[in-house]
């Protein structure tokens, strides 16, 4: 769970990390390889993404982590 403004920061960058390995594996693999090894980056990819949503969705998150 992210709960700092710092957190965020890594968990965005750990996000924009995921996508492109996703964007350099499109490019070499196969589509039937793709869709298999994306799967459990894509997994990852939705976890940070949801929470960094979570921690932008709740203001008093932001005021205890101050």
């Amino acid at each position: 769970m992210i709960r700092t403004d710092e957190q965020l920061k890594l968990a965005e960058q750990a996000a924009l990390n995921l996508h492109r390995v996703l964007l350099a594996a499109r490019k070499i693999h196969s589509p039937q390889d793709y869709r298999k090894m994306s799967e459990p980056v894509l997994l990852e990819l939705q976890q940070r993404q949801t929470e960094i949503l979570m921690y932008l969705s709740h203001e008093e998150v932001e005021a205890l982590a101050r």
